[in-house]
């Protein structure tokens, strides 16, 4: 009789191997003779063939043949797992009634629990939704408790119609240990789902890890992918609005953020970036990229914090490798936070500079290694050594009172600055293992550029200037009426803007321009004509005009006004009003506004009128908080 499965057949599906060697003395010749039997079977010999070489029935090569033959959960056949002595391809299923035992007869109830649920299917399906927390909508996480689980399996049996004279209620003590192995067996068959259950979405994440499959972006140059992320900053800081920092402080700041851009190759960090504010925007990833695309970082010239200072090989990888300036990248790893989805980022990545964008599944951020890891470490090895830490959590590593502490030791937001400043240039010029082979990011980046037979893909400074980088575009109508003397302008974020050219072109009245807008100087925005014909440079209208702002200050005044949060006196800038608000009705959120204004206007005396607050220049001075000087990266 011709075999229906064919070796071509076994090694397209696949079939479970068994090394010999490894197997006991005992079983190892019978092993040996069913796989030899086996292997002429499917090189076409007879029963009676197979019978004479190996001296095995022909009915038990039959069944051998069988067992081999068929297909484990995972659709693959048994293969030679299936010949070894003693073993089972097939649970075991009790098929005789169970019968009533006495109190003290023991024995007789082999396979009790699967005769039950086959009898009773739903107590399967409802204690199985038990086991893993589906029937429940926010358990996930919470301590799982077997015994427990195990009264709710009682309680699924009893509804079912079992009643005392029935397994499990007729065991001494409930058959706890049948059922709680059952429970181990689900967990067992089901490692993502048992991992949720069990140990909530933080193990369910960890559970994407380490599958065994290979990941589809395995290999990677330098700036073939960059990650980026945001980590919020487990730490109270104190602001000094005036800028003394001689002057005691009571205003507090918390709930910053740090993002930064990774290299996944050198594990270099090309830019960093603080953001002051509850949330992080948009604008702020955009910035980001642009900062590391063009890389504008310089080493600070003072340094206020003692014993800081920046290593021989720091730096930032445009300030140490030129060459890297205008790099073309590959893609960006981001995750799925809803700013990310802007427009304005879809923009810059794929049409401004052309690369692609991965987002990746939901709730895998150890697609991003690089960027995960440096963030906890400046956790671990900064931020969580501070009296004013907030830690982790409640539980893990949080300060008694890290609001006080931050006070009464004056932790200065901007000595924070200088120290991560100093310690993201450090951390590049840092020899460290993995793929870097005990070179620094930066040697990498140099290796990298020093190949002459390389050719380093960069863009155009011509082009870099052309597209105004970071710049956003806006169609706007031109309004204005000549029967009324109103000349011609535009109004955005609820601002009035004009030129000499528009004012005396009355015919594009109703017409749209397209307006390419700077997001740090919303003073100035250039239009185009629809033919893509420049013309000209649009000014603000005087109330908006002498103070320099971005279009994130001015839509945030925008929407207090209309919260009626404040006013704004006649002939008073509305920047001057919103910052006068801000340090009268002093709160976190208010002081890291405050924060914001301040790195938005490098010079806060353009900021805060004098008289109002008195504006010392920042000298290098020892007298601030003695606390930073414990960290491990000064010492």
């Amino acid at each position: 009789m011709k075999n229906k499965i064919s070796r071509e057949r076994l090694s397209s599906v696949g079939f479970e191997k068994v090394d010999p060697s490894l197997l006991e003395p005992a079983i190892r010749e019978s092993f040996v003779r069913r796989q030899h039997a086996i292997e002429l079977k499917l090189d076409g010999l007879t029963g009676a063939e197979i019978h004479r070489i190996t001296g095995l029935p022909e009915s038990e090569i039959t069944r051998f043949f069988k067992r081999y033959t068929a297909l484990t959960e995972e659709g693959i056949f048994w293969g030679e797992s299936a010949l070894i002595p003693q073993s089972r391809i097939v649970s075991y299923q009790r098929r005789k009634p169970l019968e009533k035992k006495g109190s003290e007869q023991k024995g007789g109830m082999s396979g009790a629990l699967s005769y039950t649920l086959a009898k009773f299917p739903t107590i399967s399906e409802k204690f199985k939704a038990a086991v893993f927390r589906t029937d429940l909508e926010y358990a996930c996480g919470s301590r799982y408790d077997k015994r427990q689980l195990c009264n709710i399996f009682y309680d699924i049996c009893a509804a079912a119609g079992l009643t005392a004279e029935d397994w499990p209620f007729n065991q001494a003590r409930g058959a706890r240990r049948t059922i709680t192995r059952y429970i181990d067996k689900l967990l067992n068959d089901d490692f993502q789902r048992a991992a949720l259950a069990t140990g909530g979405s933080i193990a369910l994440i960890h559970s994407k890890v380490g599958t065994g499959y290979s990941p589809f972006l395995e290999s990677c140059d330098v700036y073939d992918l960059i990650e980026i992320d945001s980590y919020h900053v487990d730490a109270f800081f104190v602001l000094n609005i005036s800028g003394d920092k001689r002057t005691k402080t009571k205003d507090v700041i918390s709930r910053i953020w740090l993002m930064a851009a990774i290299c996944r190759r050198s594990n270099a960090i090309l830019a960093t970036k603080f953001v002051f504010a509850s949330e992080v925007r948009s604008q702020d990833l955009v910035d980001l990229i642009c900062e590391a695309y063009v890389g504008g970082w310089a080493p600070r010239e003072i340094l206020n914090v003692k014993d800081l200072r920046y290593s021989e090989l720091s730096g930032m990888p445009c300030y140490s490798v030129p060459k890297l300036r205008h790099h073309i990248w590959g893609g960006i790893c981001l995750d799925n936070a809803m700013q990310h989805h802007a427009n304005k980022v879809y923009e810059l990545a794929l049409h401004s500079l052309g690369f692609s964008i991965n987002f990746g599944p939901l709730g895998q951020p150890a697609r991003r290694p690089n960027i995960e890891r440096l963030f906890k470490r400046i956790a671990t090895k900064v931020m969580h050594q501070l009296p004013s830490t907030t830690g982790s959590s409640p539980a893990d590593g949080r300060a008694d009172a890290p609001e006080k502490a931050a006070i009464r030791y004056q932790i200065d937001v901007d000595d924070a600055l200088e120290v991560m400043d100093v310690y993201t240039a450090n951390y590049n010029g840092t020899p460290q293992g993995g793929m870097n082979k005990a070179n620094s990011p930066l040697d990498i980046l140099r290796d990298y550029c020093a190949n002459d037979d390389l050719l380093i893909p960069a863009t155009p400074e011509s082009y870099i200037n052309s597209v105004s980088l970071g710049s956003s575009t806006r169609e706007v109508k031109v309004t204005g009426s000549i029967k009324h003397g109103i000349r011609p302008r535009i109004k955005l974020d609820q601002a009035i803007y004009t030129s000499t050219e528009l004012a005396n072109s009355p015919h594009l009245i109703g017409k749209k321009l397209t307006i390419r807008i700077k997001p740090h100087d919303y003073r100035y925005v250039e239009a185009y004509i629809d033919d893509g014909i420049y013309l000209g440079m649009l000014t603000v209208e005087a109330s908006w005009r002498h103070i320099a702002h971005s279009v994130t200050t001015r839509k945030l005044v925008n929407r207090a006004l209309a919260k009626k949060e404040f006013q704004i006196a006649e002939g008073q800038h509305p920047v001057l009003a919103w910052q006068k608000h801000l340090i009268a009705n002093a709160s976190p959120a208010n002081a890291r506004e405050l924060k914001r204004l301040q790195e938005e206007r490098c010079d806060t005396s353009q900021l805060i009128p004098k008289g109002q607050v008195e504006i010392v220049p920042e000298q290098p001075s020892n007298s601030v908080s003695e606390r930073w000087r414990f960290l491990d990266i000064l010492n």
